[in-house]
Formats: C-alpha cells, structure tokens, sequence
C-alpha cells in the first residue's frame, strides 16, 4: 500500500498537474471550484479529484480524463492510497477505458484481485464487466497508459484481456 505524508501529497497533485499542462491538457477545478485542490471528505480522508479535458479541433468529440485517488489516515502525518480511478472516455471514437481500484475487500473475495479494469469498445457497451488489472503505481502511471492508448487514435481491443465477470 502506497503511503506519504501531507506535503508529499501536495508535491504530488501540484506535479501531476504541471505534467498534464505540459501535454498541452486542461486540467479542470474539482466541483466547479475556483482552484485544484487537495479536497478532504466528511471521513477524514483525502482525495485527488481531477476532470481534464485533451486537446481536441472544434469539431471532434470530447475526450475525458478522470484521475481520481482516495487516501485514509494511516497514523500521524500518514496517508494510505486506499482507492483510485484512472478513466479516459473517448466520444469520438466512443470507447472508454479504466483502472479501478475500489471495494477492495469486495474484489478480494470474489476475485482474490484488489484492482481490476474496464474496457469498452463501444462506450456504454461493455462485454465483461471487470477485467483482471494489474496494479497501477500512482496517477502518473495511469495518465501515461491512457495517454498512450488516445495517441493511437483506435478503440481497444478488449478481447486481449482476461475477464473476471
């Protein structure tokens, strides 16, 4: 499990920001707000939440980026990636593609996995439900292997992967 204080969650949002901009994507507030920020829940714990958008002529469809970590009190000054949700909609091509990290326990025991993923050729059109995922290291990992899969400019194949359910 991925640990780190405070300010290293800072450092950390403020360089995934500055790493998307540099590929020339907008990086939009959470929630409608003012500013990025590194929200807190009612919990307690922690959370990156950011919407993007890619670079896109006028006339193309939206391609949306989610990046989305969840982080839990882990002792003083400590926080645990408990959660996380790297997901990238193409509506031009209209397919979707993610990894998830979520319902953990769930995942366990039904699937002795903690992480899974999700791939629609056809967005809304899914052919499995969760497929087996390797574990994505941090947000920066996530953004890269969906920022490679958008520069093929195809839809994925998700025959290639092994489906859970």
């Amino acid at each position: 499990m991925t640990t780190a204080a405070l300010d290293d969650l800072l450092g950390y949002l403020a360089d995934l920001v500055e790493r998307l901009e540099r590929y020339a994507i907008t990086v939009l507030p959470p929630d409608d707000g003012e500013e990025i920020t590194l929200g807190q829940e009612a919990t307690g714990d922690l959370v990156i939440d950011l919407e993007t958008c890619f670079p896109a002529p006028p006339r193309m469809g939206n391609v949306d980026l989610d990046l989305f970590e969840r982080w839990r009190p882990a002792g003083r000054d400590r926080w645990a990636r408990i959660d996380y949700r790297y997901e990238l909609r193409h509506h031009e091509l209209g397919y979707r593609r993610a990894f998830h990290r979520h319902d953990t326990d769930d995942f366990v025991r039904l699937f002795d996995v903690a992480t899974h993923e999700h791939c629609e050729s056809t967005m809304g059109q899914a052919t499995c439900e969760h497929y087996y995922g390797e574990p994505v290291v941090d947000a920066f990992d996530g953004f890269e292997r969906l920022y490679d899969l958008w520069l093929t400019d195809r839809t994925p194949d998700c025959s290639v992967l092994r489906c859970l359910r």
